[in-house]
């Protein structure tokens, strides 16, 4: 309570101070603000079952986020972004805090070299350092907006970077002949600072070169190195990953198609360090990666293929957003037996609680049942194949279709000799339907179906077959400007046998896991939104949510939820 009410008069003496020199100093202010608020309630069989869990549970808050940008000169901007929260149903200040969210200084060294010092956002290649999408949110239906955007503002979900500190500066030279431009971005950042008698302090260096021709083709160099300071701990073994990716980039346009071909390659280290620098353990992988692309104005087509050795490492690429050993924010602990609900699709599309925001040194733990084939994204290891992917959108842009497919198969067998065949699918269908009928009122409805199989030869014990299908859809009418009614829909079930791995520190394979599943998960929502602007609105819906494992009778959970959400976006 005494530190709240110090940072709180901290803030507001500070904010005039600014506010005064704001002519001279050019300080100005952007952020977000919020209040949301969610009651759950047990319904179905569970609620007759479970007599140790509440009836109905729910929370809520409302939090302010603001930026401010202090610009001294033309050359130099501070920017700091200040949280002020408070919980429902807390009085005098006992729920709230004033935290700080975001620090960073950047700034132009002589009109060339930028720079910048603090939090930053940093990606180069799905192979080096790369934040993929999690599991079931592709083509995810725009009336579930308000939990993703959540997820993803809380998370620090920029597109597909990483949230990082460090320091990070980029410049870049044109010239007039052969090459036509120069660029280069190089970046330090502290991982994981040190720890009391813990693991030592983790860094990651990195930089990229890009050349680009005046033949339109262009050359890049990706490398990152993710190591720890060995005299930082009193551990007797350090980690080191290296891993470096070469791109290859060429532009044509013949008629009305424009190509591109890119081409990947590279490989990656991994291993561990003792004091006298003798290497405990050590692997290496590389690989590749060729995709072609053909674009005009109404359709994109793609082909690639992709080669990624069992042995290749990278925690920039490979680290996961959803954390699994998490403990879910929503009926945590249910059934008699005060048992840990596992992470499920609920979870995952509406609590930002069970996802990652820091790089991990191993592989993190997934769950085959929403994610088989590529549960590290491109990066995934052991995995070759073709790919495809198709799109087009008709000429007032009221209907937009695409589709995807990729097929692996595995460079090894896990376990065995025999080797997984996996195939992943999908298809999206967005259509303005006041384009396209008599409606006059804005009409959308969205569609997608995505499914992934892994199948396996070999003996009873050997023999893997497994399916699985995530339906979503949904849709929304204007009643009035500004004011619409949305419902949606996502649905995902799974079904057969899968074998699990089990690794010990180094991420070697010790032992195996036989798994079933039988699963099907629904979200229902309807609701009512209003877009003030398209950043600024307020959602307020109803959830039916049912979890059913076949396989588990204590894996069943069935809610009814009523949520609101107010997002502001300065």
């Amino acid at each position: 309570m005494i530190k709240f009410i110090k940072n709180l008069i901290f803030f507001l003496i500070l904010t005039p101070l600014l506010s005064s020199g704001q002519i001279a100093q050019k300080v100005w202010y952007d952020g977000n603000s919020r209040a949301m608020f969610y009651r759950d309630a047990l319904s179905g069989d569970l609620k007759d079952i479970d007599t140790t869990s509440t009836r109905s549970e729910g929370e809520g808050y409302t939090a302010i986020d603001l930026g401010m940008h202090f610009t001294p000169n033309n050359q130099i901007e501070i920017f700091s972004e200040i949280r002020i929260k408070n919980d429902f149903g807390y009085m005098w200040g006992s729920g709230a805090y004033v935290d700080l969210r975001r620090l960073s200084v950047k700034g132009i060294l002589n009109d060339r070299i930028s720079f910048n010092l603090g939090d930053m956002f940093l990606k180069q290649t799905a192979f080096t350092l790369n934040n993929f999408e999690q599991e079931l949110s592709k083509n995810e239906p725009g009336v579930f907006q308000a939990y993703r955007d959540l997820i993803e503002y809380e998370n620090f979900y920029l597109d597909d970077y990483w949230r990082m500190q460090g320091l990070q500066s980029n410049f870049s030279y044109t010239f007039y002949n052969a090459i036509k431009s120069v660029e280069a971005d190089f970046f330090a950042s502290r991982v994981r600072g040190v720890e009391w008698l813990g693991e030592p302090e983790l860094l990651m260096l990195g930089g990229t070169s890009l050349i680009k021709l005046e033949n339109n083709l262009s050359v890049a160099i990706n490398h990152v190195n993710s190591f720890e300071v060995q005299s930082s701990s009193l551990d007797t073994a350090t980690y080191y990953n290296p891993v470096t990716n070469l791109q290859l980039e060429y532009v044509k346009k013949i008629n009305n198609l424009n190509y591109k071909l890119s081409l990947d390659l590279g490989g990656s280290t991994r291993g561990w360090q003792e004091k006298n620098e003798s290497t405990i353990y050590e692997v290496s992988g590389g690989f590749f990666k060729g995709h072609l692309k053909a674009t005009n104005k109404r359709i994109m087509t793609s082909i690639g293929f992709s080669y990624v050795d069992p042995d290749f490492r990278s925690a920039g690429a490979q680290s996961r957003r959803v954390n699994y050993i998490s403990a879910p924010s929503s009926y945590a602990y249910y059934t008699n037996n005060t048992l840990l609900r596992p992470v499920s699709m609920m979870d995952i599309t509406t609590d930002p609680n069970v996802y990652n925001n820091r790089l991990s040194t191993s592989l993190m733990h997934y769950n085959t049942l929403y994610t088989a084939v590529t549960p590290y994204g491109e990066a995934t290891p052991n995995r070759v194949g073709p790919s495809f992917s198709f799109e087009y959108k008709n000429k007032d842009n009221s209907v937009l279709v695409s589709t995807e497919a990729a097929y692996y198969k595995e460079l090894i067998g896990q376990g065995t000799t025999e080797k997984r065949a996996l195939l992943s699918s999908g298809l999206m269908l967005t259509a303005h339907l006041d384009k396209l009928s008599p409606l006059k009122n804005k009409t959308v409805f969205e569609a997608s179906v995505s499914n992934e199989n892994v199948e396996r030869g070999g003996s009873d014990l050997e023999a893997i077959s497994f399916n699985s299908m995530m339906l979503s859809a949904g849709l929304s009418y204007e009643l009035f400007k500004n004011l619409k009614i949305i419902g949606g829909l996502k649905s995902f079930t799974g079904k057969g046998n899968e074998v699990g791995s089990q690794r010990d520190e180094y991420d070697q394979v010790v032992g195996y896991e036989l798994l079933d599943f039988d699963s099907k998960e629904d979200i229902l929502m309807l609701g009512l939104q209003y877009n003030f602007t398209n950043d600024i609105y307020f959602s307020l819906q109803t959830n039916k949510i049912d979890i059913d494992d076949k396989t588990s009778e204590i894996s069943q959970l069935s809610l009814s939820r009523i949520y609101f959400m107010f997002n502001m976006n300065l």
